[in-house]
């Protein structure tokens, strides 16, 4: 069936190293009995799929097995795929396997034969094996082999635990995991600063950087999520899809993944996972809530967020643990899903609470929605919020309203749209709100990085909450309250306000709101949710900004179930964009690093650390490393694609990394050994 069988079948194994050393051992050989050979699907399963998989299915040098793709992975919590599935994709065809025109019967009798190969050779159905590895300097350690090479081993052993090896001839010695600093969130910290304390990678060295270790994902399409680093464990995600790798070489530890799901209008994304104790927690593409073993990968529970698809939710976020609760927005802005923020309980999976963002027709702020668009207003919660522990309060970005671009059936402002709310952890209770663009008719959500800080204002010690908002504007709130404290432009042009008054109201100006001809409106957005950092020795934020202008158009129609509700459309105008660092007391450009355009606009955000560097995959796919104080670039590694995700560094057995999702895996950096 091809050199590659499809791409739900390329997801679960593809990636998988060297297959055939577990699933086709001699013993299993000699215990893996044929399949009756008249069976009425052999002769299609000849002809067409044992050129390239092999003559039992299980794999050959031309392509890998295909019956963990009919049967199932144990060791992967991976079911059977349907006959649907199966028929579907041998018929669409993937990459390097051409479409087959099958016909209902012959597909049937095939089907039925691959399932028949499944069922006979079991031990193709697993991928580990047992192992045993005698420490050089301690016990005789036994389990599950989980990767193994001639210079090292991966073992789990029975007790839930993971042991990395490294190979001392016969013998095996435990990896050293300390001095370490973990990274075990989407942005580092609870505040989102994504500024790390590490060090050793300096202005000094970093020309030395060179890549340690690439871990391929080839079939997810564009890669989103931001590693995350937990005791010498790296979990890195695709679309439903979560990996365990070694921190120190990139090697597979475990997996866990489910099928895309079929029918949703943005796609299937994810930005990765959070470690907290035993669990991983992560969001499906269909709006669930799952927590997996953080050592076995093996599925604790998994919740249901909402009801998709009827009501068209979906999910590419990244949970926030507070506590003993999981804490999870949702997507489906655009699609009409009415959005809300919701804590679940961290053992269980059980909701603890839910807060919709915006109201029902007849409850309160319902009167900030004047029209009939409220029942499919949207503002949805899809990025992480942020905590801060001295105050208890949790902090998350809410999305657009819908329709994007007509405002005219839900004049008002809008609540809570646009905006920042606090909210108590443990209840939900909303403390305060601040909305950064009431009655948006460009599609400016405020889910972008909702940074704590705690500095000095206007001489005095205060604990601050900054945003570089996709309206164009620069915010600083005080996060106890929400008291607006400053709103500066940091985008060259705004055609859509001059500003902001002392009550944070923005002071609008005229003609900006789209209109059936098409109206020039400035910016395009102004950043989006790529993460920003925050250095709080040089005081200056550090982004992703556009200085690109749009023409917008609205174009009246009503809602409609499965389709985009923008009511309107635009068109991108020339521009330039770049890394751009602000001092947050004044909000004042103080560097400015353009981007050189590449074949597409990237979603990179930003990493700064305490070395003096930020980092930062650009726009004409080069990974770069900028020095902190000025912009200036002092390193580059050129990975030929798209970055579509943000940097993160970490330590392990006293050694600085920088990871980042690339064009198609994950790459990892450090200095020579």
């Amino acid at each position: 069936m091809g050199a590659v069988f499809m791409e739900d079948f390329r997801m679960r194994i593809f990636l998988l190293p060297c297959i055939l050393w577990i699933a086709v051992s001699a013993n299993a050989q000699q215990s893996i009995s044929n399949p009756e050979k008249n069976l009425p699907g052999k002769n299609s399963f000849d002809t067409r799929c044992s050129g390239c998989h092999g003559g039992d299915g299980n794999g050959s040098d031309r392509a890998p097995s295909l019956l963990t793709f009919v049967g199932g992975s144990p060791s992967e919590d991976v079911g059977p795929s349907s006959d649907e599935q199966i028929a579907s994709l041998v018929r669409k065809g993937v990459r390097d396997m051409p479409a087959h025109v099958i016909g209902d019967p012959e597909m049937k009798d095939l089907i039925a034969y691959l399932r028949e190969l499944a069922k006979a050779n079991p031990a193709a159905l697993t991928w580990h094996r047992h192992g045993v590895a005698k420490l050089a300097d301690g016990p005789t350690l036994e389990g599950e082999i989980l990767n193994e090479t001639n210079f090292d081993m991966d073992l789990a052993t029975s007790d839930g635990k993971l042991h990395l090896l490294s190979r001392d001839g016969d013998q095996y010695r435990e990896r050293p995991i300390l001095p370490k600093m973990d990274w075990p969130r989407y942005d580092g910290s609870l505040t989102a600063n994504r500024n790390s304390t590490l060090d050793q990678i300096d202005t000094t060295n970093v020309q030395r950087l060179a890549p340690k270790w690439f871990f391929p994902v080839t079939v997810a399409g564009s890669l989103e999520a931001t590693p995350v680093v937990a005791d010498g464990i790296m979990y890195v995600t695709a679309p439903n899809t979560a990996y365990a790798l070694d921190a120190t070489s990139g090697r597979q530890l475990w997996v866990y993944r489910r099928p895309k799901t079929p029918g949703l209008l943005v796609g299937s994304k994810n930005r990765g996972v959070v470690v907290d104790k035993d669990k991983v927690f992560m969001e499906t593409d269909n709006a669930h809530l799952l927590a997996l073993d953080k050592n076995t990968g093996k599925l604790v529970w998994d919740t249901a967020m909402t009801d998709w698809p009827k009501s068209q939710y979906s999910s590419s976020g990244v949970p926030l643990v507070v506590g003993a609760l999981v804490i999870a927005g949702v997507a489906g802005g655009e699609e009409g899903a009415r959005g809300f923020v919701a804590a679940y309980d961290a053992t269980t999976g059980e909701r603890a609470w839910q807060f919709w963002t915006i109201p029902q027709p007849g409850e309160k702020l319902s009167e900030t929605w004047v029209g009939s668009a409220l029942e499919h207003g949207c503002g949805a919660t899809w990025m992480s919020g942020s905590y801060d522990p001295e105050l208890d309060l949790l902090y998350w970005g809410v999305g657009n309203p819908c329709p994007d671009f007509n405002g005219d059936d839900r004049k008002g402002d809008n609540l809570y749209t646009d905006s920042v709310i606090a909210l108590k952890p443990k209840t939900g209770e909303l403390k305060w709100y601040y909305q950064f663009t009431p009655h948006d008719t460009h599609d400016w959500d405020a889910d972008e990085p909702i940074m704590l800080v705690d500095e000095s204002w206007k001489g005095k010690p205060r604990k601050l909450m900054v945003q570089a908002n996709r309206n164009g504007f620069f915010f600083v709130l005080d996060r106890t309250n929400g008291e607006f404290l400053l709103g500066t432009q940091f985008v060259k042009k705004s055609t859509w306000a001059s500003g902001y008054t002392g009550d944070g109201k923005p002071i609008l100006l005229p003609n900006s709101d789209p209109t059936l001809e098409g109206a020039l409106v400035c910016p395009a957005m102004g950043t989006n949710w790529y993460s920003a950092s925050y250095n709080s020795i040089f005081k200056l934020l550090v982004f992703s900004s556009s200085d690109r202008c749009i023409i917008t158009r609205k174009v009246p129609q009503p809602f409609e179930m499965g389709k985009r509700y923008f009511n309107g459309m635009d068109i991108q105008m020339p521009g330039t964009r770049s890394i751009r660092a602000l001092d947050i007391q004044t909000g004042k450009i103080a560097w400015d690093y353009i981007q050189t355009p590449g074949n597409s606009t990237s979603s990179s955000g930003t990493l700064s650390t305490n070395g003096g560097l930020v980092f930062v995959g650009e726009d004409s796919g080069d990974f770069t490393a900028l020095e902190g104080k000025t912009g200036k670039p002092l390193w580059h590694w050129p990975a030929n694609g798209t970055f579509r995700a943000s940097p993160m560094t970490y330590m392990v057995g006293g050694k600085q990394y920088v990871s980042i999702a690339g064009p198609a895996g994950y790459l990892t950096f450090g200095l020579p050994d």
